[in-house]
């Protein structure tokens, strides 16, 4: 059985395997980066707007004030960026099935119509893992809020929301498998075999389970926050030779979306699939 600082370095080094198709991948959320980043600006003006026509008494108020060409131009980013990250979820797919299957390469993005099917499947399990948990915050926080209700029952959604923080946590967890065992079995129905699910974390072991993942958490932020801290200095240098701030922050985009993020897809992707081999060993 393979250790836990094991299973984090292989997964570590794995992207450095072909940084061409980390870069591929850091293409697409460069791209969704870009996107997101004009509809925050759109966003912003139309609140400009709007705030032209103050007060507003309803939302049907509100949104009538945004201008028509800005609300096309907003809903088409949130479209672009699900289809975006619709094939992002697809590759690292197909690095959890590298994964599941002992291979050292990198997959590759050929399959447009695969990557964007197992994308679709991806999305699906993460909706269906967390619509529970979101229900219930949701709960749980109207019912903290909601001074009319009275301290008792403020006290009560209090407990929701604790109770919402911890099954999220636990969602999460069986995610992390579900995930693997989609791939694994190459069917969406895999994702739900919750006794399945539960067997494979119960022969791994929860304790050893969370701990790989924790460490796994804790060497891409130190990662993620060494490399930010040069990526900002580097953004720093090329906006004060521009002189705007908008460069500093498209810099930092750039190099982030390109690097930074689909290095810890990746790595993440491929813990999950050799976390899955180790409970399945354990069978």
């Amino acid at each position: 059985m393979a250790s836990i600082t094991d299973l984090v370095k292989e997964g570590l080094k794995y992207p450095l395997n072909d940084w061409k198709k980390v870069l591929t991948l850091g293409i697409i959320f460069l791209i969704s980066s870009l996107v997101s980043f004009a509809m925050e600006y759109l966003v912003f003006d139309s609140i400009r707007v709007m705030s032209d026509f103050a007060p507003l008494d309803t939302v049907q108020g509100a949104l009538a004030a945004i201008p028509p060409n800005n609300m096309a131009l907003i809903i088409l980013s949130w479209i672009v960026t699900l289809i975006l990250m619709i094939f992002a979820s697809g590759y690292t797919y197909d690095v959890i099935k590298y994964a599941l299957e002992g291979k050292f390469e990198l997959p590759g993005f050929s399959d447009i119509k695969g990557l964007f099917v197992k994308g679709v499947r991806s999305f699906i399990v993460g909706i269906a893992y967390s619509i529970l948990p979101i229900i219930l915050f949701l709960l749980g926080f109207m019912l903290t809020v909601n001074e009319a209700v009275g301290a008792s029952v403020n006290a009560i959604g209090g407990i929701i929301l604790l109770i919402a923080i911890v099954f999220a946590v636990f969602c999460a967890l069986m995610e992390v498998i579900a995930l693997c065992h989609m791939v694994k079995n190459d069917e969406l129905a895999a994702a739900f075999r919750f006794k399945e699910i539960w067997a494979l974390i119960k022969n791994l072991g929860w304790g050893r389970f969370i701990g790989i993942l924790l460490f796994t958490v804790i060497a891409i932020m130190i990662i993620t926050v060494f490399f930010g801290f040069i990526f900002g200095l580097v953004a720093t240098i090329i906006s004060m030779i521009f002189g705007s701030a908008l460069v500093l922050a498209l810099v930092n985009m750039i190099l982030n979306s390109l690097l930074l993020n689909p290095y810890a897809s990746i790595v993440i992707s491929r813990v999950y699939g050799s976390v899955y081999n180790e409970a399945a060993k354990v069978e």
